[in-house]
């Protein structure tokens, strides 16, 4: 019930105006989106491509990275965009995927982490981490703080949350993270990644903090829309991708300090579950996650 209430609030919030100032860059930017060889991730490259500013294009293989750099080039502008292949369901291939990023340009605009499981059964990565954890939470970290280095001043971090952190129990257990200890639940899985998902963001924006000095850091809920992985958790109840605007919105609105660390919804600051701003559990998925890189 809880689930379905949740949907419908979005569904309404996605047929609203956007509710904050949108920039309008003077130059191109450059902007790497995880997941970006479908679905909205596909989507959110091809509006910033439309707008005239440089994509980097993550994808699993080559054959989905080439069709997605594809269908931007067939898009008006003479930006050339870019490809990075790499699996983030481990901790070497989201370090490989960085070290290319790296390697490719030297200065990085907007950074959305987009990329994201919903898996139905537990299933473990060859790091022996439950995968919905490793992709939604593990690989965000590792990947944000390699390109930490070439994120300037007012260049924007996304973290890819979602209306779902409200699934599963009330507090989440982090010494049992993996389910070692109790059997799977799908909804709880996801929605426990999402809701740490925004406590991560929350507490980066502690750690970047003046704000002016760093990156503006949110996280947002990507609206309830259509894709695979709706239908594949929830059934097709969303809106169609042509619709999947909030995290190209959100990523491309006006610098301002005050929404440093807030999570939006529909593009407007929503409260997010109680636990995201809890900054002693903050400090401790931070620690839990420095503790798996150095395992």
């Amino acid at each position: 019930m809880i689930r379905t209430i949740l949907i419908l609030a979005i569904l309404l919030a996605c047929g609203l105006p956007p509710a904050l100032p949108l920039a309008a860059p003077s130059s191109p930017l450059t902007a790497l989106v995880t997941g970006s060889t479908s679905g909205i991730g596909l989507h959110t490259a091809q509006r910033f491509a439309s707008s005239g500013h440089r994509v980097i294009i993550h994808g699993r293989t080559q054959e989905k990275v080439d069709s997605a750099l594809a269908t931007l080039e067939a898009l008006e502008g003479t930006v050339e965009h870019l490809g990075v292949v790499g699996d983030l369901c481990t901790i070497a291939g989201c370090r490989s995927v960085a070290s290319k990023v790296l390697s490719l340009i030297s200065c990085l605009d907007i950074l959305v982490n987009n990329c994201g499981v919903f898996e139905t059964d537990l299933t473990l990565t060859s790091d022996n981490l439950e995968k919905t954890f490793a992709v939604n939470v593990l690989s965000p970290h590792i990947i944000t703080t390699a390109l930490l280095p070439i994120l300037p001043p007012k260049s924007r971090i996304v973290f890819v949350s979602s209306i779902s952190m409200a699934d599963g129990s009330p507090t989440i257990n982090f010494d049992d993270l993996q389910f070692s200890n109790k059997n799977y639940d799908k909804y709880e899985a996801y929605g426990h990644s999402k809701r740490l998902t925004a406590m991560y963001a929350k507490e980066l924006s502690r750690r970047l903090s003046p704000a002016e000095e760093s990156p503006l850091v949110i996280s947002c809920d990507p609206g309830t829309v259509n894709t695979a992985m709706l239908r594949k958790g929830w059934g097709s109840c969303g809106v169609e991708l042509d619709r999947a605007d909030n995290e190209f919105l959100l990523s491309t609105m006006e610098w301002d300090e005050k929404y440093h660390g807030d999570y939006f919804v529909g593009c407007r600051k929503t409260i997010p579950h109680q636990e995201v701003n809890d900054e002693e559990k903050g400090r401790k998925l931070f620690g839990l996650l420095e503790a798996l890189l150095e395992s």
